[in-house]
């Protein structure tokens, strides 16, 4: 297997950012692509017991995007930094993003393992770019 550093870059957004972070990282050189998935959940400003005379039936939860990307150490920073970018709004619940390790990688189609296979098209494909 490949000893090239691999990451899994994970970014909590605000749902009306999607387009916007999309088309930002579409334009990076060598960008693996991405999942996206719907979540719901809260920070810190929900994170407290409801007060006295605070409605307690009004749902904390908000509505947000997960973004999941799997790269190799060459395009992590472009990634984290176009993200952080696209994103910003500058207003309390912009999201977080979270970058951890990823020791193994598998390519069901062709077998390809490690670094390798977060690149995009067939082995042969790849083997000139």
């Amino acid at each position: 297997m490949s000893h090239d550093s691999m990451h899994i870059v994970v970014a909590v957004i605000q749902p009306f950012m999607l387009e916007q972070v999309v088309d930002a990282l579409r334009l990076l050189p060598n960008f693996p692509g991405m999942s996206v998935s719907e979540l719901r959940g809260f920070g810190r400003r929900c994170a407290h017991a409801p007060h006295r005379g605070e409605r307690t039936e009004v749902e904390p939860f908000e509505e947000k995007l997960r973004i999941e990307i799997y790269c190799r150490d060459a395009e992590l920073t472009a990634i984290v930094d176009t993200i952080r970018k696209a994103a910003h709004t500058g207003n309390a619940g912009d999201g977080k993003v979270f970058v951890t390790p990823l020791t193994g990688v598998f390519r069901i189609r062709s077998g390809e393992e490690g670094a390798q296979a977060l690149l995009c098209g067939h082995p042969s494909e790849s083997a000139h770019g």
